[in-house]
């Protein structure tokens, strides 16, 4: 109560509070106690992917060794979850703060979304448990920040993030020689002459091998991640981001995936904006590439890759198909608008995946949860652009410059992939940004708070060493003043 009271009269006019004190709230260094959990347990989150209840509901099950594997991975995630709730009790007294919030909005989404998918989903077993991997995220998300400061711990989980994107975009990308002619495939129609990434059709180890546009995700956001490192740090460390790069850039031309190519050059802008030492080489070099681009007709060959034909027919304005499925999916939403169908309920009723994570959530867990979950994203938003953009930190460690780029991807993704709706590597990769951005914003109120509070204190006391001995409210005048 004491520190809204500061907040709200304690500022002086034309004090920028987002720049106050930035360091008012020490951030401990190394790796802490709290960051080997949350690393742990995202990393345990990381090992039910691309894995399901397919594997043990085969009456043979365990085939052989490799199923026993990925039948046991399936409920990694579980486990996560549960050691996170065994966290979660230790740290009750921070948790509710951090539940009336954003994090709070994507709990309502997951537990509307599973009680749905028990009673009112007609595929019930397996729709609780896409909803439960999916609730462990955010439980590990709720078990990781209600400490003092999660933000260094928090860093920890986007480095393993970066780390694993970047683990799988590389071998993926290693394994075309290996894939033969299943591993590319030509493009479906049109002059455009492109091959792309077509290892969906087989398997590698047990699991279901990618689509072109899952590997152009893993690639996307690897590039992002590398391009808005690449300007930091030592030579060696530099040289390294910019390798990473330069194989993400072809892995993305290789995938074909023309969504994700569009979200990266959007996210790779907002990479770039804030560097405004480098601005005016940006513009020089910008100008230069895309005067170079068209004497070698690359805008011509681009406009052939989007529309695959050359022009805009019917493929094109329906986005490959995809309008029909969300016209199929928004009366599949108004059969049951206030509580959604469950989790995976595009598969159960549709039979085919929905492609939009905004119509995507509503379907699964209604306008109650799926509108918590969009509000959520929305908030996000709002800080983001004010911490990153408008009224950045003094501290620049506190703002990792690819968090923007990467959540304006996935958000930019969502339009044709269901990417946050459910359990997926795009949500695993993104879904710490919402923790770190909300957490930075009570890191910054944390702040400006203290340092107002240590400013109201020590006001008056230097005012009184200003004024002159005698003067009406100094320390003779108080004794002179008349009675």
């Amino acid at each position: 109560m004491g520190v809204d009271l500061v907040r709200q009269f304690g500022r002086s006019p034309g004090a920028n509070p987002a720049r106050a004190a930035t360091q008012a709230v020490p951030r401990p260094h190394g790796f802490r106690l709290n960051a080997a959990l949350a690393v742990g347990l995202w990393a345990l989150l990381w090992a039910g992917y691309n894995t399901g209840l397919w594997f043990v509901e085969d009456p043979k099950f365990p085939v052989n060794f490799m199923q026993l594997i990925h039948g046991l991975r399936a409920f990694v995630p579980m486990v996560a979850a549960w050691f996170a709730l065994l966290l979660m009790l230790t740290r009750i007294n921070r948790l509710a703060r951090w539940i009336l919030g954003p994090l709070g909005l994507l709990l309502l989404y997951a537990v509307v979304g599973l009680a749905s998918s028990a009673f009112v989903s007609i595929e019930p077993v397996d729709a609780m448990y896409w909803g439960g991997m999916y609730l462990s995220i955010i439980l590990v998300l709720l078990a990781i920040v209600p400490v003092e400061d999660p933000l260094p711990d928090l860093r920890q989980v986007l480095l393993l993030n970066w780390i694993v994107d970047g683990v799988i975009t590389l071998s993926l990308l290693g394994a075309l020689p290996f894939l033969g002619r299943q591993g590319m495939a030509e493009a479906e129609a049109g002059p455009v002459g492109v091959r792309a990434y077509g290892a969906s059709y087989g398997e590698t180890l047990g699991m279901a091998s990618t689509r072109n546009t899952g590997f152009a995700r893993y690639a996307a956001i690897s590039g992002i991640v590398a391009l808005a490192r690449v300007w930091e740090g030592k030579r060696l460390t530099r040289f390294i981001w910019g390798g990473l790069l330069a194989v993400s850039l072809y892995a993305l031309v290789l995938s074909n995936g023309r969504t994700e190519v569009l979200a990266f050059i959007a996210g790779a802008f907002l990479v770039l904006a804030p560097l405004k030492k480098k601005r005016a080489v940006f513009v020089v070099v910008g100008i230069a590439s895309a005067a170079l681009l068209g004497l070698v007709g690359f805008y011509d060959k681009f406009f052939r890759y989007i529309t695959r034909t050359g022009r805009m027919d019917v493929t094109m304005v329906t986005m490959s198909g995809r309008t029909h499925t969300w016209e199929q999916g928004w009366k599949l939403f108004l059969t049951s608008p206030f509580w959604g169908l469950g989790f995976q309920a595009d598969r159960y009723y549709l039979h085919q995946h929905m492609h939009d994570a905004f119509l995507h959530v509503l379907v699964q867990s209604g306008i109650l949860g799926g509108g918590a979950i969009l509000l959520a994203l929305l908030i996000v938003w709002l800080l983001t652009a004010k911490y990153f953009f408008l009224r950045p930190p003094r501290d620049k460690a506190l703002i990792p410059p690819e968090i923007p780029g990467v959540l304006l991807f996935v958000t930019i993704s969502s339009v044709a992939e269901s990417t946050f709706a459910y359990y997926s590597a795009a949500w695993l990769l993104s879904a710490p940004i919402f923790a770190y951005v909300l957490a930075l914003d009570r890191h910054m109120h944390r702040s400006q708070a203290k340092a107002e509070l240590e400013r109201l204190q020590r006001g008056p006391s230097a005012r009184s060493r200003l004024r002159p001995a005698g003067a009406p409210g100094g320390a003779d005048g108080a004794r002179s003043a008349p009675g």
